[in-house]
């Protein structure tokens, strides 16, 4: 049953594959995809502007960037080209320890769907289960909807022997994806703190 994400929309992509993609919202690319640049040259590329965590919070290690395509897409239930920008991934090692990454890109652009019912249709296909976890936009993963940085946002909780936090939302310009084996207190506090 299709749930509306409130004031956002979920980016278009194939289903998820844990085995494959990096996280539930960028199933357009593999960890394979990225290659290590400069902050300057992804930032250009990715035609987004780029934030940081104070360096009382961590410290940047890396800055990595997927490069754009276009991928037939099924979008519920019909094929669709879509247009998948590049994707900047940085790497910042923590204060108290461990990795965060954070992910920006701009919203990939299915070539026939209409602007004024795109969110509509791309949050309809994304909410709709299929008849097996392979066949959902989200695969396994049930994403809890609230709210960060005045946006609204989706939650992923993977547990395990290093349970992952993964947050979406999206700003004026850009979309962004934040990951780490943290609590969801400090997953939180490290979103805010994003300058």
């Amino acid at each position: 049953m299709w749930v509306p994400f409130i004031v956002g929309q979920v980016p278009a992509g194939p289903p998820f594959d844990p085995d494959r993609h990096p996280n539930p919202i960028l199933t357009f690319v593999t960890d394979s995809s990225f290659g290590e640049t400069g902050y300057d040259d992804a930032r250009e590329q990715a035609g987004v502007d780029l934030m940081g965590l104070s360096p009382d919070q961590g410290v940047r290690e890396t800055v990595a960037l997927a490069p754009g395509s276009v991928s037939e897409v099924e979008i519920l239930g019909r094929d669709t080209d879509v247009l998948f920008y590049p994707v900047v991934r940085q790497t910042f090692r923590l204060a108290d320890g461990g990795r965060f990454q954070l992910y920006s890109f701009r919203d990939p652009r299915p070539t026939e769907i209409p602007n004024d019912i795109l969110a509509d249709v791309l949050n309809q296909h994304a909410f709709q289960r299929g008849d097996s976890p392979e066949e959902s936009r989200f695969g396994p993963a049930v994403p809890q909807e609230l709210e960060i940085r005045a946006s609204a946002a989706l939650l992923f909780e993977f547990e395990g022997d290093e349970p992952v936090r993964v947050l979406f939302w999206q700003d004026s310009e850009a979309s962004h994806v934040a990951s780490a084996p943290i609590s969801r207190d400090r997953m939180f506090e490290l979103v805010e703190d994003l300058l």
